[in-house]
């Protein structure tokens, strides 16, 4: 029984949030491979900016990137690191 609720719960928290948020943790891996610092703080604040609505067209981008493999198809950790460091 312990198992299925653990099983369930760990479910539920992967299928939170809308796709712009499921974005936060994808990139936080992605930046973790190219060598970036990103703490779980990090993934709560960029989870944050997307709490409300978000448009129709950033929802489907958000939807596409959230796929890891897109995510490292388009983006280069030199566009990774200028994310998070805000650099244009």
């Amino acid at each position: 029984m312990l198992r299925i609720v653990a099983l369930l719960g760990v479910l539920g928290l992967s299928a939170c949030g809308n796709p712009c948020q499921q974005v936060c943790p994808a990139m936080a891996d992605y930046a973790r491979e190219c060598g970036l610092s990103v703490t779980e703080g990090d993934v709560l604040t960029c989870k944050a900016q997307y709490q409300g609505g978000v448009s129709d067209e950033t929802f489907d981008v958000c939807r596409e990137f959230a796929d890891p493999a897109k995510m490292r198809e388009w983006w280069t950790c030199d566009d990774v690191a200028a994310n998070m460091t805000g650099a244009q």
